[in-house]
């Protein structure tokens, strides 16, 4: 192995360990709450919800509620916090965390003078916010270089990982009734959907001759997709019970776009390399699978006990981008994407105390569908590798609705947690590194605490006319 592999491969390493906290989240279907009830009762609201968060949770509430009203999820934030343990078989433990805003939801209903007996609602909904990165300047000492190294007198490394994904939505959701009790209602939402990844990685050295070695090596990814999402929803009304039933349509996606650029450079060795290649608009494709949601509310006194079960279908393997074969550049890269089909359960309870206080308290699970996410560490990673954070989350909501003359105040905060476990991830093959023995598997868990503020209120005193 020549010295450009060696110190590749000894920054790299150490830090492929970060690559599961910058992946936390991603391919979950329940990860998100819309409304301000709603989020405290960890979406269990099918068959029950009663505020405007009925937009994405089952449209076909809107002409079953009474009175729905302008809301708002007031900006809220959350902190999040990845802990790793046994990374380099040894009992250690690494961290780390951020604190940033959490998607949110507007909406408000309108009436329509010649459709009487229609209901309508608009919806502006942060679907995805996530952004992580992780920047790293570090010199290597001399004394901890190994020995094929010894001749450096100094080694600079920088790496920059980075993933940013976003998910705009803006809907109108109708719906109508049957009959007294039992409703009908779709919610069409537009989508916009943008993902960008880079990873950057450079190091230079200076050997005993005051010769100098530079290295870079980027890869740049990106895929903008444009589409609707169709949710069709039932409601019934029963005597001592509410049912619902939502569907989530597959996808249907009308633009999309891909980019992807390459880059590797080294000189100053007798082995210079030149590598760059750069394409715009490649074949890209975005996929959501069919999702179906069945839900309960059961009164109880003055009090409400919400249910809900969601499956979702699988995903068969496909290509998230294509991208062109570059002999010596990009031979045998893939992008591709691959879920298995899931199923969710949760329940919410809501305690009625007087006219002006309601409490919330809520659990639900969201399991991981992931069996191929495509990312860009799978491009700079060993190919055996697994960088996919595939824990099992379970969310915890508890919160208030105080009801005060003009307004309605909901406060709240919701809890979440994951646990997964993986290989050992750092290993130096052929290097003259070694750690302490230990059979136990490495482990990382996520948490994330979000702190809510929602308001109701009606706009001018009546609700939005068409006519």
């Amino acid at each position: 192995m020549n010295q450009v592999f060696y110190m590749k491969l000894y920054f790299l390493n150490f830090f492929l360990i970060f690559l599961p906290f910058v992946l936390v989240g991603q391919g979950y279907y329940n990860q998100e709450n819309f409304g301000n009830r709603s989020i405290l009762l960890s979406g269990n609201v099918t068959g029950s919800v009663e505020d405007l968060g009925l937009t994405y949770y089952n449209p076909a509430r809107i002409a079953l509620v009474e009175n729905p009203v302008f809301s708002i999820n007031a900006k809220a934030y959350q902190y999040s916090t990845v802990n790793l343990k046994n990374v380099f078989g040894r009992e250690d433990k690494l961290g780390d965390s951020s604190f940033d805003e959490v998607p949110s939801l507007v909406a408000g209903t309108f009436n329509i003078d010649k459709w009487k007996n229609h209901y309508f609602a608009y919806a502006f909904i942060s679907k995805l916010r996530s952004k992580a990165s992780i920047n790293v300047t570090k010199e290597i000492k001399s004394v901890d270089l190994i020995d094929d190294l010894a001749e450096l007198d100094r080694f600079t490394a920088d790496l920059s990982l980075e993933n940013k994904e976003t998910d705009e939505w803006f809907g109108v959701t109708w719906g109508t009734k049957l009959k007294d009790n039992l409703s009908v209602g779709i919610s069409a939402f537009a989508s916009i959907y943008n993902y960008k990844n880079n990873y950057d990685l450079s190091y230079s050295t200076l050997d005993q001759l005051q010769s100098v070695n530079l290295y870079n090596n980027e890869v740049n990814i990106s895929q903008s997709s444009y589409g609707m999402f169709w949710k069709v929803g039932l409601a019934w009304k029963l005597k001592k019970f509410e049912l619902g039933l939502n569907i989530d349509l597959p996808y249907l996606e009308v633009y999309n776009s891909g980019k992807f650029r390459y880059q590797q450079f080294l000189s100053g060795t007798e082995n210079d390399i030149y590598k760059f290649i750069d394409f715009n608009n490649i074949e890209s494709k975005r996929k959501e699978p069919l999702g179906l949601s069945f839900g309960a509310g059961y009164p109880f006194g003055k009090h409400k006990i919400h249910m809900k079960v969601d499956w979702h279908a699988k995903l068969l393997e496909y290509d998230r981008l294509v991208i062109p074969q570059v002999p010596g550049i990009t031979d045998d890269i893939t992008f591709k994407e691959e879920r298995r089909s899931i199923f969710n359960i949760g329940m919410g309870v809501e305690f009625y105390l007087n006219e002006k206080w309601n409490l919330y308290g809520s659990i639900s699970t969201d399991f991981s569908p992931l069996k191929a996410n495509a990312n860009i560490f799978d491009l700079i990673g060993d190919e055996d590798e697994d960088v996919n954070f595939g824990a099992n989350y379970y969310h915890f909501g508890f919160g208030v609705d105080l009801k005060l003359k003009r307004v309605n105040l909901i406060l709240g905060s919701t809890f979440s947690t994951g646990t997964d476990k993986f290989g050992q991830p750092v290993e130096f093959p052929e290097l003259n590194v070694k750690f302490p023995e230990n059979d136990d598997p490495s482990q990382i868990t996520a948490t994330r605490w979000r702190f809510i503020i929602g308001l109701e209120i009606p706009i001018f005193g009546y609700d939005l006319e068409f006519k």
